[in-house]
């Protein structure tokens, strides 16, 4: 009798042990809410595929964690403090914006007041605040590192191409370039509306300046490079980040190549072996830039950081986890984060080159010079 009840009682026990075991292993749920631009004039490619690219390594986390899983969600812009009630409602322990911050003082005081955590994918300095609850993985706009590029160029004078959206973006954008370059624009024009008599415009725009900043989207920015290199081949382009995305190259053709930008990702990026690069080429063969994939990449591992600190789904904890942090450990090792919870990536400066963005070899002047110089127009576009 005392047998049987102890092949009975044993097997209970270690089914019990086991289920516990599973239950404690078990990965909690981090639900996110994600902020899409629906009022995105611009049409700045980069906004939308900087949030993919969110999504994508939100993916790529999970597939290698056993202690939780994020769980995106959507919800519109169009209304911030509503947006963020949804989001808290909703649970969210984070909420991630895209790279448009219009209403950067009503976005920390929302988020400020439900205790909710925003990684902003937006650059500039009206969300560089130690006292609110934003953080940021791309916080420059490269403006200083590109006027810094063309100062050593020998570029002391220059007209500016801007687009007639995102006023706030465009104008620190051109002051940030000024301030490192040492001289304000000759001239200045808006490239929207009748594109065809802007472009007509064109070389008065550029006469007798050494080189042209376009401030604009990416579509804005293919049209204007190919018109610029038809009436001036020689005349160097520099551009910001919002001109990078995948149909740059099959907009502007061959003769968008050469423009310099400036991108904030490490020197392990440029390899198509890295491990992200290939989880997202072998699962969705996406055609994200990965200096994009980069940014959303960075902003997860923030926020996957300070979960693992945290221990929990519980927001304040994750809150207060990312108050806290002075460096995260992502792609090329261990990066320092400032007083205002923005991570502190080394600009680079980056040229489009046979179709991709690729990394100029060098930042003495005859390597930008040759970089900017390096299109060659094929048979059909002259």
């Amino acid at each position: 009798m005392k047998k049987s009840v102890w092949t009975i009682v044993v097997p209970a026990i270690t089914l019990l042990f086991i289920a516990g075991f599973l239950y404690v292993r078990r990965p909690f749920t981090v639900p996110v809410t994600l902020f899409y631009d629906e009022r995105d004039l611009a049409g700045a490619v980069v906004s939308k595929q900087a949030l993919q690219s969110v999504v994508l390594a939100m993916e790529f986390f999970n597939s290698r964690s056993s202690e939780f899983r994020f769980l995106p969600f959507r919800e519109t812009d169009q209304d911030i403090y509503e947006s963020i009630e949804h989001a808290a409602a909703r649970g969210s322990v984070a909420i991630v914006g895209g790279i448009n911050a219009p209403f950067a003082s009503l976005l920390a005081d929302s988020s400020r007041r439900h205790g909710i955590p925003f990684l902003s994918l937006a650059s500039g300095t009206s969300l560089a605040r130690s006292d609110d609850f934003v953080f940021r993985a791309r916080p420059r706009n490269g403006g200083k590192e590109l006027g810094l590029a063309a100062k050593s160029m020998g570029v002391s004078s220059y007209s500016v191409i801007v687009s007639g959206f995102a006023a706030s973006h465009v104008q620190e954008f051109i002051r940030d370039f000024e301030s490192q370059l040492g001289a304000p624009p000759r001239r200045t024009m808006v490239f929207s509306g009748n594109l065809n008599k802007h472009i007509e415009d064109f070389e008065r725009i550029a006469k007798g300046v050494e080189a042209i900043l376009l401030v604009l989207p990416d579509w804005l920015a293919a049209v204007a490079l190919r018109e610029l290199r038809l009436r001036l081949p020689g005349l160097p382009v520099f551009a910001s980040n919002w001109a990078i995305s995948h149909r740059t190259h099959l907009l502007a053709g061959s003769l968008g190549e050469g423009v310099l930008t400036v991108s904030f990702t490490p020197p392990e990026w440029d390899s198509q072996e890295h491990e992200f690069l290939r989880f997202v080429h072998d699962t969705y063969a996406s055609p994200i830039p990965p200096v994009i994939l980069a940014m959303g990449y960075d902003t997860v591992a923030m926020l996957d950081e300070a979960i693992r600190r945290a221990g929990s789904s519980d927001r304040r904890a994750i809150a207060d986890a990312l108050a806290e942090l002075t460096s995260v450990r992502t792609t090329g090792g261990t990066v320092p984060i400032d007083e205002n919870g923005d991570l502190q990536h080394t600009g680079a400066l980056y040229s489009l080159s046979s179709g991709r963005w690729i990394r100029v070899p060098g930042n003495d002047p005859a390597s930008l010079r040759r970089a900017t110089t390096s299109f060659r127009p094929q048979r059909g576009e002259l």
